[in-house]
């Protein structure tokens, strides 16, 4: 279960008008009571968990329509945005090495009137859609995790996606990736879960703890708490590209649930930021994570910490154990390109000549924030009561360690930020924006590659911290600004940090699959705005 689609009746019984319940369009809607919400089961409800579709037979057949709905989260007023299936989240793809997902895409967004000039920088077509299976290690081509396939409004798509067979197992995550139009996708609600069982799930402990997927969303509204159209052509800098004057910090679709567990008992929560734009930043009052995997691959051992942080994109997997009866919350501590200090953030490299003062940033061209937006925040609460046998925690894990094949070529890149006019920022990889007819960077299918990928901008600017994301391919971590790492990270979407010159040093293996993708600023509105470009892996 996620965020509820609300019937007429419900509607009324929830303080909406009967007109706004018969149209739900441009009707004013009515402020529930706090009678009427915990009548409906929102207030400190048991975390709802997304339905689950799971394969069968090797198959996972899904039909999944993209289509807007008025929700239920458990806000002031109900909520009215872009779902999957009339749902916020998606439902959970649950599946296992070797299966096929075969998905009927099937847009029912409304067609835009007098759409703008389609540019590569900045929003259009954002009611036209495709499917992103994020994580996931499978063909970039033909009618599989294809990013450049096109589903206007009003039409469908069949795609078969076949995971190999030595797929690993871990939390993975699909959306839509039809450029220029991303960021309106992920800030509506339109994203969801993609489980692949493996080695992971039979270690004992892990195997025997409930297990609970958490999809953490913000939902960016206007005033009546509804999705608003992008502004492709802001005439001011208090103006934004992407309005809105509510954010919604969500689980599972829900405002502030609750997690019951009695002392001693071991869970395992599976994390997403699913987020457009935001890092998020996560602390469980008095109790430890210990991490098991992050973006789907396994570590070594279960790491303690009392802080994770995912950027946009990340998924983190790891136990909880219950500690004493009592009620302990999980504060989530947001942060954005422009203000990433964040708990959890690694290091950015030193101060640099020329770098603005503190505070500069809150005046972001182009990108406003909202009141409060970034504000601390309790988004779940951990109720611990009752009885139960004491629960033991992993002392080793099944690790994706994969050996990266000989290197054969170096590669240097930077996202790089413009200002040219004074007033909005252009985004870019190399000082490029995004255009498809741009030669793509050819690696060579079978062969391993060492990138460094560097924050290229003027210091006067502020600082401005970005998500790096390349599809198909995981890739190790090595050196962050300079340093080399203790100990390296597979990661699929990771943060470099927020200073210029700041860099990341990664090695990827192209194996197993030709064809074109990309890679971007998992930041989706800097894709959209242009930080992007695509590879082509070519046969020897």
């Amino acid at each position: 279960m996620t965020a509820r689609r609300v019937s007429r009746r419900q509607a009324i019984g929830l303080g909406v008008g009967a007109a706004a319940a018969g149209a739900l369009g441009g009707a004013v809607l009515v402020r529930p009571t706090q009678e009427a919400l915990a009548a409906a089961g929102r207030i400190g409800q048991e975390l709802p968990q997304p339905r689950v579709l799971r394969s069968a037979h090797g198959e996972l057949r899904v039909q999944l329509t993209t289509r807007p709905g008025v929700l239920d989260m458990g806000a002031p007023r109900l909520v009215k945005t872009w779902t999957y299936n009339g749902a916020v989240p998606g439902y959970t793809w649950d599946v296992r090495p070797g299966d096929t997902i075969r998905v009927h895409l099937r847009n029912r967004l409304p067609k835009l009137h007098n759409p703008p000039v389609m540019r590569m920088d900045r929003p259009h077509e954002w009611t036209t859609t495709n499917l992103h299976t994020h994580g996931l290690h499978v063909s970039p081509s033909g009618r599989a995790d294809n990013i450049f396939r096109v589903v206007p409004p009003g039409h469908d798509d069949r795609l078969v996606i076949p995971l190999p067979r030595d797929h690993t197992g871990g939390l993975f995550w699909y959306h839509p990736h039809h450029h220029g139009g991303v960021t309106q996708a992920l800030r509506a609600g339109q994203a969801g879960a993609l489980i692949v069982r493996g080695a992971i799930d039979r270690v004992p402990e892990v195997r025997a703890a409930a297990e609970k997927v958490m999809v953490l969303q913000a939902i960016e509204l206007g005033d009546n708490y509804e999705l608003l159209p992008p502004n492709p052509d802001p005439k001011t800098p208090e103006e934004s590209f992407f309005p809105r004057t509510k954010v919604l910090y969500t689980v599972n679709g829900v405002l502030k649930p609750k997690v019951t567990m009695y002392p001693g008992e071991v869970q395992r929560w599976r994390i997403l930021n699913a987020g457009a734009n935001n890092f998020m930043s996560l602390h469980l009052k008095r109790h430890d994570f210990h991490v098991l995997a992050w973006d789907g691959l396994t570590l070594h051992a279960a790491e303690q910490t009392d802080v994770v942080m995912l950027s946009s994109g990340n998924r983190v997997e790891l136990l909880v154990k219950a500690g004493k009866p009592g009620r302990y919350d999980v504060v989530l501590t947001p942060g954005s390109s422009g203000m990433p200090d964040i708990p959890g953030m690694p290091e950015a490299g030193p101060p640099v000549p020329g770098e603005a003062p503190p505070g500069h940033e809150m005046a972001m061209p182009g990108f406003p924030l909202v009141q409060g937006e970034l504000d601390k925040r309790t988004i779940l609460t951990v109720e611990v009561k009752g009885h139960g046998r004491e629960m033991g925690l992993p002392t080793a894990l099944p690790a994706f360690d994969p050996p990266i094949k000989p290197i054969t070529r170096h590669r240097d890149f930077a996202f790089t930020i413009n200002e040219p006019d004074g007033m909005f920022l252009n985004f870019g990889i190399n000082h490029h924006a995004y255009d498809p007819a741009r030669p793509p960077y050819r690696p060579v299918l079978g062969t391993a590659e060492e990138w460094t990928l560097t924050n290229d901008f003027d210091p006067a600017m502020g600082v401005h911290a970005h998500v790096y994301h390349i599809h198909t391919n995981p890739f190790k971590i090595t050196k962050r600004n300079g340093e080399l790492l203790a100990r390296p990270l597979w990661r699929d979407t990771y943060v470099l940090t927020k200073r210029a010159g700041d860099s990341l040093t990664f090695e990827s293996n192209f194996e197993d699959y030709p064809g074109k993708f990309v890679e971007h600023c998992h930041i989706v509105s800097h894709e959209d705005l242009g930080m992007m470009s695509e590879i082509q892996v070519t046969r020897p």
